[in-house]
């Protein structure tokens, strides 16, 4: 298949991603359960406001450069126009001057956000060390985004695997030596000094193999922001309605309640490793078809790659969700529990919706970048509305529907704008099998879970067990079901190179037989 022959084999490029993205969920996952350990609840509220304060202001001063320059990178690859080269360096410079202007204002800011957020003059220090965890958030976004754009997807899953080991777990070590929470931003920053050295050393050297040709032109400024302000603009709407429910939770109720539901959203936001890779792989794939004129293959690949992250993605979300208190239980503790009908929501609803992730690559790729303005600002008005009036009566209940309402009112505007530019293909009849075995694999592991913790307690070699049976009930349902046809089972197969007939033999065994 064509999306399979491209300069690296998407097979292998997508494990390799998955690897990175993986790496990145457990790091951080461990890093939240252990620091639940030195940390009391309330600290854990703090350490969850200040990933919210830097990821609003990374939101704000990243000006969606971080896709603008995959996106034009990868349009560029064959022109004979324009210079990929060239326009990497433009939009370096311009991240660098908007991330010292970011940092700058946050740190202006500080003893204001230190009063409004987290009621204490005390945290002012620790705001104005987050403007250098800012900087480095920004640049090593941007720097990413430029290796995934020459589409260098193994060197950015590799480069990432070692940067959030150290920026998870240094931080982690500091913490765990000194007890305190600055030490924590102090371990951030170190990850992320290591982070742009090293991406920055890659992105130089692949400039130095030829991309720099001076008599080809640069993308201009304007076209630049034109693609990116939009992104922006709802990337900061989009954060909002990520996050309201959080700050109406804060509001409502106290830190202690958003660190029990923050472990919820931390492991709906973990399970986004698996889409993560698709997201990664399918912009700069679309985005060079787009430059080569052929919506159809985009149209091709929207289908296929939909399909395929259904059939991983759903079952996961189920399965989370069916073990929601037992997986609380062991990886937080006994007192987070309370979270698990949150938890259960936001693995269900969202996962109903997964496929708006290849859709917003999609539309990206078309540079119809201005659709996501009135997605986003539709999701945040959906979750204000929502959280506001259920949390006071539902609490984290109402919460967790806040926030899952803004998947289905982004699915909803996207679907209608990929369908008029025709670049969307869904097959419907194999997401809807994938969604029947799932949710026969759900009631079997739920009731089971039950079942068995009335009779021996929470206990974590019952909780593998179930794991392992739901996975194998799951695979065995959709053999019987058969989610593939024979023309998607060779798309799938076309992803690998015929050395690694191995893989091949196991994909057909597990999954496409």
């Amino acid at each position: 298949m064509e999306l399979g022959a491209e300069k690296e084999y998407v097979g292998i490029s997508a494990i390799y991603q998955f690897v990175g993205n993986g790496v990145q969920l457990v790091s951080g996952s461990l890093f939240y359960i252990f620091a639940a350990r030195i940390f009391d609840q309330s600290d854990m509220g703090v350490i969850a406001l200040f990933i919210a304060i830097v990821g609003l202001f990374g939101i704000i001063f990243t000006l969606g450069l971080n896709n603008a320059i995959t996106h034009f990178i990868s349009s560029n690859l064959n022109s004979r126009v324009y210079s990929p080269g060239k326009t990497v360096l433009r939009i370096l410079v311009i991240g660098m001057i908007i991330a010292g202007l970011g940092s700058a204002v946050l740190f202006v800011l500080s003893p204001y956000i230190s009063i409004l957020f987290l009621k204490s003059l005390k945290y002012e220090i620790y705001v104005k060390l987050l403007a250098l965890v800012l900087f480095g958030n920004i640049l090593f976004s941007i720097l990413n985004g430029a290796i995934i754009g020459f589409e260098r997807f193994r060197a950015s899953a590799m480069i990432s695997v070692v940067i959030w080991v150290i920026y998870y777990f240094g931080a982690l070590g500091l913490a765990y030596t000194h007890h305190t929470l600055i030490s924590i931003i102090y371990g951030w920053i170190l990850g992320l000094i290591l982070g742009i050295l090293v991406s920055g050393s890659y992105v130089l050297g692949i400039l130095a193999r030829g991309y720099m040709r001076r008599t080809q032109r640069v993308v201009g400024s304007r076209t630049i922001f034109t693609y990116s302000l939009p992104l922006l603009l709802s990337s900061l709407l989009g954060y909002g309605a990520g996050y309201t429910d959080r700050f109406v939770v804060t509001y409502l109720m106290n830190t202690t309640y958003l660190g029990i539901y923050n472990f919820s959203i931390l492991i709906m936001s973990g399970i986004g490793f698996i889409s993560i890779p698709f997201n990664n792989i399918t912009l700069p794939k679309f985005s060079e078809f787009y430059g080569n004129n052929n919506r159809q293959d985009i149209k091709e690949n929207v289908g296929a790659a939909t399909l395929l992250l259904s059939y991983f993605y759903v079952p996961v979300a189920l399965g989370i969700a069916a073990l929601a208190p037992m997986i609380l239980y062991y990886i937080a503790g006994p007192q987070y529990i309370t979270g698990q009908y949150a938890l259960i929501i936001l693995m269900f609803v969202p996962g109903m919706f997964i496929s708006q992730n290849v859709l917003t690559q999609a539309i990206s790729s078309v540079r119809k970048t201005s659709i996501f303005l009135y997605s986003t600002l539709a999701s945040l008005i959906a979750n204000i509305i929502i959280s506001f009036s259920l949390i006071p009566f539902l609490g984290l209940i109402g919460a967790a529907l806040g926030l899952s309402s803004t998947s289905a009112v982004t699915f909803l505007i996207l679907y209608r704008l990929a369908r008029r530019e025709n670049i969307v293909k869904f097959y419907f009849y194999g997401i809807a099998k994938i969604w029947v075995a799932a949710l026969v694999m759900f009631l079997t592991v739920f009731i089971s879970m039950h079942l068995l913790v009335r009779i021996y307690g929470y206990n974590v070699e019952i909780m593998g067990i179930l794991i392992v049976a739901g996975a194998v009930f799951f695979v065995l349902i959709t053999r019987v079901m058969k989610i593939f046809n024979e023309e998607q089972k060779e798309y799938i197969l076309g992803m690998f190179p015929e050395s690694m007939g191995y893989l091949k033999k196991i994909l057909r065994m597990l999954v496409l037989s």
